[in-house]
C-alpha cells in the first residue's frame, strides 16, 4: 500500500500545484486583514436596496426649526409656554405616545414659567393615567458634562438616553449612523423604551436588550449594541408625516392628524449641522435629519429589523473554500471561459450576500470572499496563459512536423508511383507483343494473358495510389464542361460490357432524355467505370445489373441497382471509407485497393453532389448518386 502511494506521488506532477499552493498562501495571508471601508460599502449597499415593507405612517415627526422661531419669536428650545401649548394640543388629539427629544434642563426663570412647568408634567402624567398614552424625554450626552436631564420637576415623567452611535471608532469609522444602542448600563435606551410601549399598545410583547438578533454586549462601554435595518430613507421626509413646530402651537393642523400615532418632537435647523447625520443614505454630506434617524431606529426596534452579523470564521472559511473551488475550475479550462466563470461567480457572491441580508437580516462580510475571488484569478491567468501558450507551441510544432512528414510522404508516393507506371506499361507491352506476334502454347498464352490481367490491375491501382495523393496534397482540381450524363454511362457500359457477359450478367439501361449538365468527364468517367465494375465484380454470376436516370429541377440522379450477394449492414457504414474492403468468401479472390469507393464519393462531393448506398444480404444492392442540375 504504501509502496503504490510512494509511487503515485513519485508520478505526481508538482508544477501543476504551484498555483493552487500560491492561492493559499495568499488566501490565508488576506483573511488576517480586516477590509471594514469595502464591507461598509456592500452594507450600505443592502440597506438602500432592502425591500422592507414600509410602515402605515404610523410616526408624526414636529420639528422646531428656523421658520418657528421665526413666526413664534423664540429661539431654541423656546419657553416652557410654548411647550405646554403643543403638548396639549397634541394629547388632546389622542395620539398613542410621545418622545421628547428638546432638552428642558433650564429652570424655570418666573413664577409664569414655573407654572407652565408643572402644567407640563400634569398634563402628561393626566395623558399617562386616563388615555394610557406613554411619555418619555429623551436625553443627549455631552463628553463635558454628561447626560444632559430635564428640569427636576420633569425628571419624574421619565427619560432615557436617546443615543445615536455614529461609527467614528470602530467598524469603517466613517461617522455613518449604522448601529442602535438598546441598553446603556442596564437600562433600555429611549428607542427601545418608546419601541416597547408602542409595542404594548398594539398587544404585542416587549422585548429585551438580549432578545434581538445580533445583538452585542460592549463592557466597555457597559451598552448592548445592534445593527439595525433603516425602514425608510432619513432623506426623504415624505416618509414620514412631519409638521413644523408652530404650526402645531396655533392648531394648524387638521383633527385627528396625531390620534393613534407616535410623535416624535425635536429640533431640525438647517443651519446648525449636529441636527443632522450621515447614514448610509448620504454618507458624503450630513444631510439626514436626526429626527428621521430616531424614528426608523424605533421602528425598526418595534419590529425587530436587526441585522445578524455572520462570525468572520464562517466567512474566512467560505473564502478559502470559493477560492479553491475557483481554482479548479479555472484549472481546467481555457482563459477566457475562466474569466466567464470568475464574473458569474463574483456575481453569484454578491446574489447569496444580498438575498442573505434581505430575506434573513444575515450579513455576510463580503470583503475576504471578493478579493479572494480576484487573488484567485489573477494568480491562476498568468499559469494558464503560460501553460496555453506551451501547448499551443507544442501544437504548431507537432503540425509543422507532421506537416514536413506528409510531404515527404506525398512526394515519395508520388514519384514511386510514376515511377512504377513506365515499367508496368513495358511490362504490359512486352506481354503484348510476346502474345501477338510469337506463336505460342496454350500455356505460353495463358501466362501472357495473366501478366498483362496483373499490369491492367497494378496500373489500376497506381492510378488510385496518385489519385490519393492529389487529395491529400489538394491538388485536384475539377475541369468543368458540358456533359450528357447519358452518354458517359452509355460509354462506360459498352466497354464492361465484355466482363458482364463473361459472367453471364445482364446490364439494363433505363436513362430518362437529360439536359447536359456542368461536370469533369474524366472523374465522372472514373465513377461510373468504379461502381458499374464493381456491381460486376461482386454481385455474382448470371446476375443482372441496372443503371437508371432522371431529373428534377435541381438534382439529376443516378441509380446503380444489382440483385447480387448484398452487403451486411455492419460493412455498408464503412465501404466509403479509405483502404476498406468488405471481407467475404466470394469477395477474398477478387483484387482491389480499397480506394476506390473512397475516391467516388470524393470525386462525387467535389461536384457539390452526395452518393448514398444500401444493401439488404441476398436481395442486392444500390447506390444512389445526385449531382447539381445546373
Amino acid at each position: 500500500m504504501k509502496e503504490k502511494l510512494l509511487e503515485k506521488l513519485k508520478k505526481l506532477e508538482y508544477s501543476s500545484l504551484y498555483p493552487l499552493f500560491f492561492t493559499v498562501v495568499f488566501i490565508l495571508i488576506l483573511i488576517q486583514y480586516s477590509f471594514f471601508s469595502l464591507d461598509a460599502i456592500f452594507y450600505d449597499l443592502w440597506i438602500r436596496f432592502d425591500f422592507i415593507p414600509k410602515s402605515s405612517q404610523e410616526v408624526v415627526i414636529v420639528v422646531m426649526d428656523e421658520e418657528s422661531d421665526q413666526f413664534l419669536g423664540e429661539t431654541y428650545p423656546y419657553t416652557y409656554a410654548s411647550h405646554h401649548r403643543l403638548i396639549e394640543k397634541v394629547i388632546a388629539d389622542a395620539p398613542k405616545g410621545m418622545g421628547y427629544l428638546v432638552p428642558l434642563e433650564v429652570e424655570p426663570e418666573s413664577v409664569v414659567e414655573q407654572r407652565y412647568v408643572s402644567e407640563i408634567r400634569q398634563l402628561v402624567q393626566n395623558f399617562q393615567r386616563t388615555q394610557k398614552g406613554f411619555f418619555r424625554f429623551g436625553t443627549k450626552f455631552e463628553m463635558m458634562f454628561g447626560e444632559v436631564l430635564p428640569v427636576d420637576e420633569l425628571r419624574s415623567l421619565g427619560y432615557s438616553t436617546a443615543f445615536l452611535f455614529q461609527d467614528t471608532q470602530v467598524f469603517s469609522r466613517d461617522g455613518v449612523i449604522r448601529r442602535a444602542s438598546l441598553n446603556i448600563s442596564g437600562e433600555d435606551s429611549f428607542h427601545l423604551w418608546i419601541a416597547n410601549k408602542w409595542r404594548e399598545s398594539q398587544g404585542r410583547e416587549r422585548r429585551e436588550a438580549n432578545s434581538f438578533l445580533g445583538s452585542i454586549y460592549n463592557a466597555e462601554a457597559d451598552a448592548t449594541f445592534a445593527m439595525f435595518k433603516y425602514r425608510h430613507s432619513p432623506l426623504e421626509e415624505g416618509n414620514y408625516q412631519v409638521i413644523p413646530y408652530h404650526r402645531v402651537v396655533t392648531g394648524n393642523y387638521s383633527e385627528g392628524f396625531f390620534k393613534d400615532k407616535l410623535v416624535l418632537v425635536g429640533a431640525r435647523y438647517i443651519s446648525n449641522g449636529d441636527d443632522f447625520a450621515l447614514t448610509p443614505f448620504n454618507k458624503d454630506e450630513a444631510r439626514s435629519s436626526k429626527l428621521a434617524v430616531h424614528a426608523n431606529i424605533i421602528e425598526a426596534m418595534a419590529n425587530g429589523s436587526t441585522v445578524i452579523p455572520v462570525p468572520d470564521f464562517l466567512t474566512q472559511t467560505l473564502s478559502v473554500l470559493i477560492a479553491v473551488i475557483l481554482s479548479f475550475f479555472i484549472s481546467k479550462v481555457q482563459p477566457t471561459k475562466g474569466l466567464l466563470i470568475t464574473i458569474t461567480l463574483m456575481l453569484g457572491t454578491f446574489a447569496f450576500g444580498y438575498l442573505a441580508f434581505i430575506g434573513f437580516g444575515l450579513w455576510f462580510k463580503l470583503s475576504h470572499m471578493i478579493l479572494g475571488i480576484f487573488v484567485v484569478y489573477y494568480i491562476w491567468v498568468p499559469f494558464r496563459a503560460i501553460e496555453e501558450y506551451q501547448t499551443r507551441y507544442a501544437i504548431q510544432e507537432e503540425a509543422k512536423l507532421l506537416k514536413q512528414v506528409d510531404n515527404l510522404k506525398q512526394n515519395f508516393i508520388s514519384l514511386m508511383s510514376h515511377d512504377l507506371k513506365t515499367p508496368v506499361a513495358k511490362i504490359a507491352g512486352i506481354a503484348d507483343i510476346l502474345r501477338i506476334q510469337y506463336p505460342n502454347v496454350p500455356q505460353q498464352k495463358e501466362l501472357l494473358d495473366n501478366i498483362v490481367q496483373a499490369t491492367k490491375e497494378l496500373n489500376s491501382f497506381i492510378t488510385s495510389i496518385l489519385d490519393l495523393t492529389k487529395i491529400e496534397s489538394q491538388n485536384l482540381t475539377l475541369r468543368k464542361e458540358s456533359k450528357d450524363i447519358n452518354k458517359v454511362i452509355e460509354s462506360i457500359v459498352d466497354k464492361l460490357r465484355f466482363e458482364a457477359e463473361a459472367q453471364e450478367m445482364h446490364i439494363a439501361l433505363d436513362l430518362a432524355p437529360l439536359y447536359p449538365i456542368q461536370v469533369d468527364s474524366v472523374l465522372m468517367n472514373r465513377v461510373m467505370s468504379n461502381l458499374i465494375e464493381n456491381a460486376i465484380k461482386y454481385a455474382g454470376r448470371k446476375k443482372s445489373i441496372s443503371v437508371k436516370t432522371w431529373d428534377d429541377a435541381q438534382w439529376v440522379y443516378i441509380e446503380i441497382k444489382d440483385d447480387g450477394v448484398g452487403i451486411k449492414p455492419d460493412d455498408i457504414t464503412h465501404i466509403f471509407d479509405k483502404f476498406y474492403r468488405v471481407k467475404n468468401d466470394s469477395t477474398h479472390a477478387i483484387k482491389g485497393s480499397g480506394l476506390g469507393l473512397y475516391l467516388v464519393k470524393y470525386f462525387i462531393e467535389l461536384h457539390s453532389g452526395t452518393i448514398a448506398a444500401e444493401s439488404q444480404l441476398g436481395v442486392g444492392t444500390t447506390f444512389t448518386i445526385k449531382l447539381k442540375n445546373e
